[in-house]
């Protein structure tokens, strides 16, 4: 029954999203059919169809909140722009203390899980390090926050793990 409402669920998001192309197309206008579809894409993702490797709350709360931020940037580009430079940095610092609670408050359990987490973190320095050096004007203070919060919840990990931080780091990469 599950496989087949996946696939009665994908046929029906499939004409959704080609009918919405076409609209789009024929009516001509700003490209709105492009959220509409990442919109059915993160439905999609998070609800019908989730992942089955990496199925844990950190990895699919980075996953949606990825998503979520990749269709605010759509929204930016293609419907209206000027606000997504203080509210993208602003959900990537929420985000993290978010998942930084979430890993600290099992640590044991989500210690496996913390992987997903330090890429994100590492994501959200790299996006700190861009916004600053970018941006001069408005948003800015939204960037300093999301790099010192990434960067204080990867010295976290590193101080309250110590040495099993490298040992797991090793298991996760296979390396010896």
């Amino acid at each position: 029954v599950k496989k087949e409402f996946r696939t009665w669920v994908g046929l029906v998001f499939l004409f959704s999203a080609l009918t919405c192309a076409l609209v789009n197309f024929l009516v001509g206008g700003k490209a709105w059919s492009v959220v509409a579809i990442w919109s059915m894409w993160l439905v999609w993702t998070q609800l019908v169809s989730p992942d089955m490797v990496e199925f844990n709350l950190i990895s699919q709360t980075i996953k949606l909140i990825i998503n979520s931020c990749i269709l605010l940037f759509l929204i930016e580009c293609f419907l209206a722009s000027g606000w997504a430079v203080e509210v993208l940095p602003i959900i990537g610092f929420s985000a993290l203390i978010l998942i930084g609670i979430l890993l600290f408050a099992d640590l044991e359990t989500q210690r496996q899980n913390m992987f997903p987490m330090l890429f994100f973190c590492i994501a959200c320095l790299i996006g700190a390090v861009v916004g600053i050096t970018s941006i001069h004007e408005k948003g800015s203070w939204a960037f300093i926050v999301m790099g010192v919060v990434a960067l204080s919840l990867l010295i976290s990990c590193i101080a309250t793990l110590g040495r099993r931080f490298l040992r797991d780091c090793k298991k996760y990469f296979g390396t010896k």
